[in-house]
């Protein structure tokens, strides 16, 4: 610290002989001096690693828990407009379902309304919070096969962070939306759409997001959407209406492709969150 001080003075003194636009150029010099003097040398947060699928999962389920624990037993029993026929628990219930299905192999039915239906029965007379321990207890398996196959934690990353918008919405609240979480759930609904429309024989359609581009087949597209992740990710889950989707950044004819934007319908009415 002596050091550091006698340095500063040096500093100082050298300025007192400039004029007011010399002490001015002294003081940034002195700013400059100091910052690189106690940078931390191991600072190589410029060398981060982009996260894992496992560890994006990892963190949007404790974002997802610590809204579930802070919630009312009123607010636990909302109903969830995307989804009317759940609440909040039951919504939380599907999602641990779905990780309690991958983690034992129940995936014969995967994504059917029966498989669904089955996450939400087996655990109706659960609290929300009993949901989520159990979902915690699970959390270790699941991230290790996460790990070992980055495709478990995409796909049902991808339904967790529908539902937690889902859940914000029912809450009048407004979740993150700019996220890992979010892009690694328009990693599996952007190809997936794509997927639909080439298997309607619809022409080549191009998805738009910013550093996330699929197209649904090969040579120039007749169609392009363009959005934010957010967006993108709400209309092909199902969480935007017919004149929204319409309405969407599109170059060429859109109509072509409402009928596959969403593996789940679309809602009647415009949904606003």
């Amino acid at each position: 610290m002596a050091e550091r001080r006698d340095e500063v003075k040096w500093l100082h003194r050298k300025s007192s002989v400039r004029s007011s636009e010399g002490m001015l150029d002294s003081m940034l010099a002195l700013e400059l001096f100091e910052a690189v003097r106690y940078r931390p040398r191991c600072d190589t947060s410029f060398m981060t690693k982009p996260a894992t699928n496992a560890e994006v999962y990892a963190g949007l389920r404790a974002e997802m828990i610590a809204l579930a624990d802070s919630l009312s037993c009123a607010e636990a029993d909302l109903k969830v407009p995307q989804s009317p026929d759940w609440s909040i628990s039951d919504v939380v219930a599907h999602v641990v379902g779905i990780v309690d299905d991958i983690l034992s192999d129940n995936l014969a039915a995967i994504g059917t309304n029966e498989w669904t239906a089955v996450h939400v029965s087996t655990r109706a007379d659960k609290t929300l919070n009993e949901i989520c321990d159990e979902w915690s207890l699970a959390a270790p398996r699941f991230d290790a096969l996460g790990d070992a196959n980055p495709v478990w934690p995409m796909r049902a990353g991808a339904d967790l962070i529908t539902h937690y918008h889902d859940v914000n919405q029912a809450l009048g609240r407004q979740g993150n939306r700019d996220t890992a979480a979010v892009r690694m759930g328009l990693e599996r609904y952007g190809p997936f759409f794509c997927e639909r429309a080439r298997n309607a024989g619809l022409p080549v359609v191009r998805v738009d997001a910013g550093e996330q581009v699929w197209k649904s087949g090969d040579g120039e597209p007749v169609a392009v959407v363009t959005g934010s992740p957010f967006d993108l990710l709400r209309a092909f889950s199902g969480r935007r209406s017919v004149a929204q989707i319409l309405a969407m950044n599109w170059i060429g004819d859109a109509e072509p492709y409402v009928s596959v934007v969403s593996p789940y319908g679309l809602p009647d009415e415009d949904v606003v969150e």
